[in-house]
């Protein structure tokens, strides 16, 4: 289990990475259903982000790619949030 620091950090990195066309969706879902268990504010929306990869999709369409980077935010948001404490943005899961 990565500090919710590192979690932050790894999964802004991905979802940049993702977002910028510089990494395949099939490596993204091999790293998200790696990630450990998280206890709350982040567990849930990890959860969710490995419930979402590991759906069959077929054609990768521009709406599950932007459902894809709004999960992955998600995570990011909620690790950010309980890091400084301020609550910060969330996104719909």
């Amino acid at each position: 289990m990565k500090a919710p620091e590192d979690l932050a950090i790894a999964v802004r990195r991905m979802l940049q990475q993702y977002e910028k066309g510089r990494m395949d969706r099939d490596i993204l879902k091999g790293w998200v259903q790696g990630l450990s268990s998280y206890p709350p504010p982040h567990g849930a929306p990890v959860e969710a982000l490995k419930a979402w990869f590991a759906i069959r999709q077929g054609d990768i369409t521009p709406e599950i790619r932007a459902r894809d980077l709004q999960m992955l935010a998600a995570v990011a948001d909620a690790s950010l949030a309980s890091v400084s404490g301020t609550g910060g943005m969330s996104a719909e899961i």
